[in-house]
């Protein structure tokens, strides 16, 4: 054994003296994975001030977005001032009560026969005395009594109504008329005919004390037909009386023992009339004057008024006027004025207000008025010579009111159906979009946002047109504007709180040429059903107008650059030499609708420096649906070997830049929301040596 180690220590020694004189430690392959890029492009990386772009609501595609205020709308004109409104009212002779009331005076009473007709030679009233029976029947003609202002009157229809009245202290019986064979009284005017009354046996015989002819006395009442009847001072009553007298005894008898006639027109019209009017003649018209859209008005201010009327005086006789606008109050007195209309002419008289009047109703009117009062009171100016006057004669009054303007007013009933207004607002580009003006817009829709103020208790319907012009003010696109509704404002206790109402009007289907400057309402509006309603002098419609025009766009040059700090150079640079093989791996997920390119460039502290890949990759746009928005994201990857000669420049670089570029093709015209990205991978994998 002791032999054996001494072998084996020789062997030692000896082999000792075989190994190297210095140590190496062995050479391993290692392969380190360097990430370059890792980003998430998104629209608001792509576009400069990202801070106001607007978004479509709902699909959040990028929009232009365009404000401005509206030219405030005052309602008070619109709403107050009312159209022309014209009346006309014919009052003929018929219509006219003060004349009729005169011409028809003469029939209080037309005839008084006192006692001495049955039994002449009595003693003067008062007496008492016996009344002889008539020896036979007492023939009577007398004639009637008109007043002193008619000289004659003929009429076209109507019933004259005979009345007698027995104040004798005995009793009467009314005789046959020769001429016409049977009891009754004959009216006879010389020139134009007589008229017979006939009479029953009933009415022919009166007690003293008793009537005839009313519908309550016996027989009932004793009627003719005026039709064709002429009074005139000339006319006359013929009758036959007898009496079968008081019997012997003595009866009281004074002067108002009378036998009265009363000749009774009813409901007549006249024909022509001779007269001698008094100054006490007047007559007095209404014109009331319709409100438009049956207004109920109960109450406001009246700013402006201009009322004229035309009368057609065809009567002979001149009239001294007075108007008076009684729902119209001036320091508590009602408008009024004096004006003269001259026999057979026509007159125009005019109203014009002299400052505002307060708009009260009156009694008549209920608490809210419907129509424009306007009383008319006529007194005769009396003429020298009498005149004559006919049925057709009489005064027609056409009123115009050509401009009447409220000022301030409340009630249940507008007097305007709708108006016309224009309001336009200059809309202004929202924010700074930046890099997007690298590219070419299709404008081929919008929406139209709206807030519009009310500050009258007055809700409208409104529809019309909307022009969307340039900022030369060229029209390009008018667009329908179907019925929005603005609410009405709150009124309480004459204060109004205004009231906002929104809208949102999407339209497709338009080209515009160039981004809009100006957005201009057409409306036609529609006053709605508001009770109460109100409105002031301050009433208005203002608000803003917002313009979203959700662009679809072919992108001519759209780009981005970014820079990331090497962190992988540095060891890299400590391990160059023993670097066998680098690769640079770029990997993309497109989610934009239009085609990327993408260039990565190292750079040191000098200058960039290439490598590969030295140009642009290229990768293609996310498939798009047939409205232009991205689908689907597009995947693509591509690698790239550093051979010898590029490791040494790669060495140098302390930074990476990243350059994106984004076109479209010709007449490619897509949407880019801001749920669109690229997102860009790079990595480098290089092979060294580790000893």
């Amino acid at each position: 054994m002791r032999t054996l180690g001494v072998v084996l220590c020789s062997i030692g020694i000896m082999a000792c003296s075989e190994m190297p004189t210095r140590f190496l430690p062995p050479e391993v392959p290692l392969t380190l994975q360097l990430p370059l890029v890792d980003s998430l492009l998104l629209l608001e990386e792509l576009i400069e001030d990202t801070t106001q772009i607007q978004v479509e609501p709902g699909t959040g595609n990028l929009a232009l977005a365009l404000e401005g205020e509206l030219s405030p709308v005052s309602l008070a004109e619109p709403l107050g001032r009312v159209g022309e409104i014209r009346h006309e009212r014919s009052f003929r002779l018929q219509d006219m009560e003060g004349i009729q009331q005169h011409l028809q005076g003469w029939g209080h009473a037309a005839v008084e026969l006192p006692l001495s007709v049955l039994a002449p030679g009595l003693p003067p009233p008062p007496a008492t005395v016996v009344v002889p029976p008539t020896a036979g029947n007492v023939q009577v003609d007398s004639g009637i009594q008109l007043p002193e202002e008619i000289l004659a009157v003929s009429y076209r229809q109507g019933v004259l109504q005979l009345v007698l009245k027995n104040q004798y202290p005995v009793p009467v019986a009314i005789e046959e008329v020769p001429s016409y064979g049977q009891p009754g009284v004959l009216l006879r005017t010389a020139g134009y005919g007589e008229w017979f009354f006939p009479l029953t046996a009933e009415q022919r015989t009166i007690p003293p004390g008793g009537r005839r002819g009313t519908s309550s006395d016996p027989g009932g009442p004793i009627q003719i037909s005026l039709a064709g009847v002429v009074l005139t001072r000339a006319s006359e009553i013929l009758l036959w009386l007898s009496s079968p007298g008081s019997g012997g005894q003595g009866v009281p008898y004074t002067s108002e023992s009378l036998f009265r006639v009363f000749l009774q027109p009813q409901e007549a019209v006249v024909e022509w009339a001779q007269i001698f009017p008094s100054s006490a003649w007047e007559e007095e018209f209404v014109l009331e004057v319709p409100l438009p859209q049956q207004a109920e008005l109960n109450g406001g201010e009246v700013r402006e008024l201009k009322v004229w009327f035309m009368l057609q005086n065809d009567l002979p006789i001149t009239f001294r006027g007075r108007y008076l606008l009684p729902q119209l109050r001036q320091g508590g007195n009602s408008v009024s004025g004096n004006f003269t209309v001259r026999a057979l002419s026509t007159e125009r008289e005019e109203i014009v207000l002299d400052g505002p009047a307060a708009l009260v109703p009156e009694p008549e009117d209920g608490g809210a008025v419907r129509v424009l009062r306007i009383r008319v009171r006529l007194s005769v100016e009396p003429p020298v010579e009498p005149v004559i006057v006919r049925a057709e004669h009489g005064v027609t009054v056409q009123s115009v009111v050509e401009a009447f303007r409220l000022g301030w007013a409340w009630g249940s009933r507008l007097p305007i159906a709708s108006f016309e207004v224009q309001t336009q607002a200059e809309v202004w580009l929202q924010g700074n979009l930046g890099l997007l003006s690298h590219t070419e817009l299709e404008l081929a829709e919008l929406i139209v946002e709206a807030a519009i103020e009310n500050t009258a208790a007055v809700s409208f319907r409104v529809e019309g047109t909307i022009d969307i012009a340039d900022r030369n003010g060229t029209v390009m696109a008018q667009l329908p504007l179907a019925p929005q509704v603005i609410h009405a404002a709150s009124w309480q206790g004459g204060v109004f709180t205004k009231r906002q109402s929104q809208w949102q009007l999407r339209y497709s289907d338009i080209r515009l040429t160039a981004r809009p400057r100006f957005v201009r309402f057409q409306w036609r509006v529609e006053p709605e059903s508001s009770v109460p309603w109100a409105f002031a002098d301050t009433s208005r419609l203002q608000g803003k107008v917002r313009v979203l025009i959700p662009v679809r766009m072919r992108v001519q040059r759209l780009r981005y650059e970014g820079s990331w700090a090497f962190t992988g150079g540095e060891i890299l640079r400590r391990q160059g030499q023993k670097i066998e093989e680098a690769v640079v791996m770029v990997e993309v997920r497109n989610h934009f609708p239009i085609a990327v390119q993408v260039r990565l460039r190292f750079v040191d502290s000098l200058s960039v420096v290439s490598v590969p890949p030295e140009g642009y990759l290229t990768f293609a746009a996310a498939p798009v649906t047939s409205n232009g928005t991205a689908e689907r994201e597009q995947y693509a990857f591509q690698q790239f070997v550093l051979d010898e000669r590029h490791i040494p420049i790669l060495l140098q670089a302390d930074s990476l830049a990243v350059e994106l570029v984004a076109w479209t093709t010709a007449q490619q015209y897509v949407r880019i929301r801001t749920s669109d990205y690229a997102h860009v991978r790079a990595m480098a994998r290089v092979s060294l040596v580790v000893p």
